[in-house]
């Protein structure tokens, strides 16, 4: 090897670095010039999908600590098609009754085990976000 991989650790680290060499210096410009200009494009649509993978599950991990407790009736379910540690993207429309306070229509955005994907009419469990009831985790 070249190198120690010092970001093995840290995948937003990783995903910067990663930036780094495909845009900018010699090795940027070596890429580009050897691989075009559409390679680039590429590779960068890539970083930015696992930057949003890292954001996604960073958020659910917060949320999963802090959000509100709720029971929530899926009302429809769609797929993404996107995978984040081969466990499903999906966009949920769901009817939210949370332990306090009124209920509430929400569309998020999330992530679901591959081994208990939610069907509409399912009652499931969640938190969610008191700033923005669009951020969900099903817990």
């Amino acid at each position: 090897m070249l190198g120690k991989n010092k970001n093995n650790k840290d995948p937003d680290k990783a995903l910067g670095d990663a930036s780094k060499k495909i845009n900018k210096g010699f090795t940027g410009f070596a890429t580009k010039a050897f691989m075009g200009k559409g390679f680039v494009d590429q590779m960068n649509q890539g970083i930015a999908m696992g930057q949003g993978a890292v954001d996604m599950q960073k958020m659910n991990a917060n949320l999963a600590q802090v959000g509100i407790p709720a029971k929530a009736v899926v009302v429809s379910i769609q797929d993404t098609g996107q995978l984040v540690n081969f466990d499903p993207v999906v966009v949920l429309q769901l009817e939210v009754t949370p332990e306090i306070g009124v209920a509430f229509q929400t569309t998020a955005q999330t992530i679901v085990s591959k081994v208990a994907i939610p069907r509409v009419g399912d009652t499931i469990n969640i938190k969610y976000s008191p700033a923005d009831a669009s951020q969900i985790v099903v817990v």
